[in-house]
């Protein structure tokens, strides 16, 4: 099972849904990373045991449990290197401890774009790094029919909103709608099931979906948006009355 996230879906969901603690740095030390998978993780014999959440609804109630789907790797885990092998289906991969704590911290992979931390509660974070702040070079960004970029983050829309990336903190997408002097400031959250919250975060956002009438399915619902609604209401009637003029 080798953890890799489509990070350009996440990036478009919001440009959009938008026009209408991690013991390391937030920034590694090259640029910025993403959450791709979060987890329990212990380590067994020569295996690596991860257990994902379970956040599921069943007679009409919604169930959270950690204990959800498990997975198993054949790991090594090495204190005199500094070093972590993680066989998945799809290959090996090296990773090289620069945590300070053995075997506490962050993992990065010698090989590829993935990392991994591992927190001293049973938690594994899984990542994809990237080596700068450009979010439109690092994530392909692009842009629909009448829009205009300005720069690596910055975006016009042919609306008149300006959108500005900002670099992602903690794997969450921080974005800011700007025009007519005012300022909107808004995120796009990955959500996982290990957590209760996120779980029903999405359970929430799946109750107030009036377009749906299917099952609960929580990948359906782990991206959350946050945005002030009523600066987003200023905005758009500032913007109303500039073209009424």
């Amino acid at each position: 099972m080798k953890m890799i996230w489509m990070v350009l879906s996440l990036f478009l969901f919001v440009l959009v849904a938008c026009t209408e603690t991690v013991p390391t740095d937030s920034n590694t030390r090259e640029g910025f990373y993403l959450i791709a998978d979060v987890t329990s993780y212990e380590f067994s014999d020569e295996y690596l045991v991860l257990t994902r959440g379970e956040c599921v609804e069943r007679d009409g109630k919604l169930v959270w449990s950690k204990n959800g789907q498990m997975f198993r790797s054949l790991t090594s885990l090495n204190k005199s290197t500094d070093s972590l092998r993680i066989q998945y289906t799809s290959g090996v991969v090296r990773f090289a401890y620069e945590g300070n704590s053995f075997p506490i911290g962050m993992f990065r992979s010698t090989e590829t774009n993935e990392g991994v931390i591992l927190e001293e509660d049973g938690t594994a974070k899984f990542l994809v790094l990237f080596k700068n702040e450009c979010l439109s070079d690092e994530l392909g960004l692009n842009l629909n029919p009448g829009d205009k970029r300005i720069d690596c983050n910055t975006a016009l829309l042919a609306s008149g909103v300006e959108v500005k990336y900002l670099t992602p903190e903690d794997g969450i997408f921080r974005f800011q709608h700007r025009a007519a002097g005012i300022t909107c400031d808004g995120e796009v959250k990955r959500l996982f099931p290990y957590y209760e919250q996120d779980c029903k975060d999405a359970y929430d956002m799946f109750l107030k979906d009036t377009s749906s009438t299917k099952t609960f399915e929580f990948d359906n619902y782990k991206m959350k948006t946050t945005m002030d609604s009523a600066c987003v209401n200023d905005l758009r009637v500032e913007l109303a009355g500039q073209q009424g003029r």
